[in-house]
């Protein structure tokens, strides 16, 4: 848990600690490990999966391109002694072109694999904090608190009771 995150769910822990008894109500504690249950749970295992192909399908349309780039090179390679000075010069600029593409079309395949990521993550976080709600009102939970330190989770409390 990082320094901040469990800084801040002490002192909400202490205030509940110090207010409870006043209110006269049992104070009861839970803490999850989204991470974990990312990593162990169906739902959270589909999620993987679901990225690992996107990022598969993703990989794919880079590899395609470094193929064509490679072809492109080696072709040069083979043709440049006997290409005019003219032919040569397009079949470079094609080339620079080409990688031009690559690393553009490189940068965004990136960007969407984040913004995929972020979609995926911020799901399963929602129906995590779903089922962590239900549990946390049918067994009287105070607090539920993550105690995953790359979780999704925003916060470090899931869930307070009202």
């Amino acid at each position: 848990m990082k320094p901040s995150s469990m800084v801040l769910g002490v002192m909400i822990a202490l205030a509940t600690a110090v207010w409870a008894p006043a209110w006269g109500a049992e104070l009861k504690i839970g803490v999850v490990d989204s991470q974990k249950v990312f990593e162990s749970a169906k739902l959270g295992k589909k999620a993987k999966e679901t990225l690992e192909e996107y990022v598969r399908t993703r990989q794919k349309i880079v590899t395609d391109y470094e193929d064509d780039i490679k072809k492109m090179e080696d072709e040069l390679a083979k043709q440049g002694a006997v290409l005019s000075p003219e032919a040569k010069k397009d079949k470079e600029e094609a080339l620079r072109r080409k990688f031009t593409d690559y690393q553009r079309r490189t940068s965004q395949l990136q960007q969407e694999v984040q913004v995929k990521r972020k979609e995926i993550l911020d799901e399963f976080q929602k129906n995590v904090e779903q089922v962590v709600r239900g549990i946390a009102d049918k067994e009287k939970f105070s607090l539920i608190m993550d105690k995953s330190e790359n979780g999704a989770a925003a916060s470090p409390v899931i869930y307070s009771h009202p």
